[in-house]
């Protein structure tokens, strides 16, 4: 289908051709009543200097800096940029935690830290796993919120989340480099497996790897989206098929070729990388039993799951209105999550992958197995740390890969796994790691002041959580009014089916997550990328196209694609900018539907405007 360009609005939508790299501060408020300005982007450029073509740039990057707006020209609004807004951050928690830190010592340091009136452990290096008052305030934190207890089936059962199972980190993308740099290496494993749609900048983390689409070691696999929601998550037998096949394809090694992981941590054949909870684009939220099934498959092949359980504590009832939303007390408690990957994985104790592992180790040379057999070293085995018996190769297949970003702020640029102690344990040998122990030491110190003083939790329940169930209601409520007339599909419980079916008649739909994702109808003969391009140029609005969340690849290579489906985020701009958002995307999609039916009526009737180079015919972007 050719389109035409009714008009040009380019004179209105100024670039700078170079951004200043430095960042203004932001003014933070300290109450969500007042105004903030959220452009950051600083420039020297004078206005005779600017230019007038948009950056498609900002359809793929959300650290394009915001173009200066000037005068009679539009805000630009960016429903792209998956940050938190200055409202939801908690600046007056982070001084108390930080006037605490700096000003009192640590009760449990030692004598010799003890004579000083700071907390001295806060601002040297840190152990290995990270920051010790954290990882214990954290396991009993996790232990509270993951309370699930009929949600097991008899042969499993909950498990208590403990300190030696955490391992504190540089936040879930600096994380994941850090597993595959420790748990796989590029000519063993076979493949990365990431559900798709997938989050998109976690691409490059596998290619840093040596996980690519061209070497074929970077994989899609599809999630069940479904009519109205009703898929499960990832489609398993897809997956089995796909693992199968990568199998056969050649002869492999038999042990890692290019590290020596051991003895404290160990390559996995195959990696699965999803989001379990509402997924980032699509906001679903994969079902118990398919999570159970899959920690099943990946204990079969000696596969690792990567979950970034990043939204698990950002869930909320759907609220039909905004005006539904109670002004008195806005307060809202986390509705119980399902069992992270890791715990369904614990629960059932040690694979057969596991047990086989510590045939390849001995405790000392020449001494005894637990089976009473005499081991010596030989050239495939390696003897175990003076400290750690066989059970301590129990490794596991599931990695709950958490983080602080979305919960305080992404500036603290920390989070944790949960895992096996094992797994654990072998994550914080990762040499970036114990080159000064784990990273954000003080970023850890000071989350552990907020979370066990209980301002988390308050700044959760009272601020967060509120502040997204209503940003979600006002960007949904103006999608279903202008775009639901157009065909655009949204999903607006992200249960999955089978948790809805599962759930009392009258429980509210839940949602949760930044994200929302938008499906044009098959029978708009445009993709969602001229949608993007169209709403850029002449809206000044930044939404996401569905390609962006594709997996990559061209020819025999190309995998799953998304060309009907657009991401738009609720997080991030003022609350009247996302109904505005949602306004102009909607003129767009009207005027490109408008465009195609007068061009099949057989021509277009177009008036020039006099002194001008605009050209006008359709009544939508009136």
């Amino acid at each position: 289908m050719r389109f035409i360009r009714l008009f040009s609005r380019k004179a209105m939508v100024p670039t700078l051709p170079k951004f200043n790299s430095s960042h203004q501060q932001l003014n933070i408020p300290t109450s969500s009543s007042l105004k903030v300005n959220i452009n950051t982007s600083t420039t020297t450029t004078t206005p005779s200097t600017i230019t007038n073509m948009p950056s498609t740039a900002a359809l793929s990057d959300p650290d394009v800096p915001t173009p200066i707006t000037h005068p009679g020209e539009k805000k630009q609004i960016n429903l792209l940029r998956g940050w938190p807004s200055p409202h939801l951050l908690p600046p007056s928690d982070l001084l108390s935690a930080t006037n605490s830190l700096l000003t009192s010592p640590d009760p449990s340091s030692p004598d010799s830290s003890s004579k000083f009136n700071f907390n001295v452990p806060a601002l040297q290096y840190g152990p290995d796993p990270g920051y010790q008052p954290l990882r214990s305030s954290l396991a009993a934190w996790l232990t509270r919120n993951y309370h699930a207890n009929e949600t097991y089936p008899p042969h499993g059962f909950p498990t208590l989340t403990t300190a030696d199972q955490i391992c504190v980190t540089g936040g879930a993308s600096q994380n994941l480099a850090n597993i595959l740099a420790g748990f796989t290496d590029p000519a063993y494993t076979r493949a990365v497996w990431a559900v798709s749609p997938c989050y998109y900048l976690a691409v490059p983390i596998f290619e840093d790897a040596g996980f690519s689409v061209r070497n074929g070691k970077l994989r899609d696999v599809r999630e069940e989206e479904g009519e109205e929601g009703e898929g499960e998550g990832v489609d398993l037998e897809e997956l089995e098929r796909g693992i199968r096949e990568v199998e056969g394809e050649k002869r492999w090694p038999e042990k890692p070729v290019y590290k020596n992981p051991g003895p404290h941590r160990k390559c996995y054949k195959h990696i699965i990388y999803l989001v379990a909870t509402s997924a980032n684009p699509s906001g679903i939220t994969t079902s118990l039993a398919r999570r159970h099934a899959l920690v099943q498959l990946a204990r079969k092949y000696d596969a690792l799951i990567i979950s970034d359980d990043v939204y698990d504590f950002l869930q909320w009832p759907v609220l039909q209105s905004p005006s539904n939303q109670s002004s008195s007390t806005h307060h809202l408690p986390l509705p119980t999550p399902l069992p992270r990957l890791s715990d369904i994985d614990i629960s059932l104790g040690p694979s057969a992958h596991d047990l086989a592992l510590s045939s390849h180790y001995s405790y000392t040379r020449g001494s005894s197995t637990p089976n009473g057999q005499n081991h010596n070293d030989t050239e495939d085995t390696q003897p175990l740390h003076p400290d750690h018996t066989i059970q301590d190769l129990h490794f596991g297949h599931a990695v709950s890969n958490g983080s602080f970003s979305k919960l305080l702020s992404p500036g603290l640029r920390t989070g944790w796994t949960h895992s096996t102690p094992a797994f654990a344990h072998g994550l914080s040998q990762t040499g970036s790691t114990r080159s000064g122990g784990a990273p954000s030491q003080y970023c850890a110190a000071l989350i552990h002041e907020v979370l066990s003083s209980g301002a988390l939790e308050k700044h959760l329940t009272e601020i967060v959580r509120p502040g997204l169930q209503k940003r979600h209601a006002l960007m949904l409520g103006a999608i279903k009014q202008e775009l639901g007339p157009l065909g655009v599909k949204v999903i607006e419980d992200n249960r999955t089916g089978a948790e809805r079916r599962r759930a009392a008649a009258d429980q509210a739909a839940l949602f949760g997550g930044y994200f929302l994702w938008l499906r044009l109808p098959e029978s708009m003969p445009f993709s969602a990328r001229e949608v993007a391009e169209r709403a850029l140029e002449e809206e000044r609005l930044v939404v996401s196209p569905g390609e962006n969340a594709e997996v990559s690849g061209e020819g025999e290579t190309a995998g799953i694609r998304f060309p009907k489906h657009l991401r738009v985020c609720f997080s991030w701009e003022e609350e009247e900018d996302l109904v505005e958002g949602v306004e102009r995307l909607g003129r767009v999609v009207r005027g490109m539907v408008e465009e195609v039916e007068l061009e099949k009526e057989g021509g277009l009737k177009l008036k020039k405007k006099v002194g001008g180079g605009e050209l006008k015919g359709l009544k939508g972007f009136k």
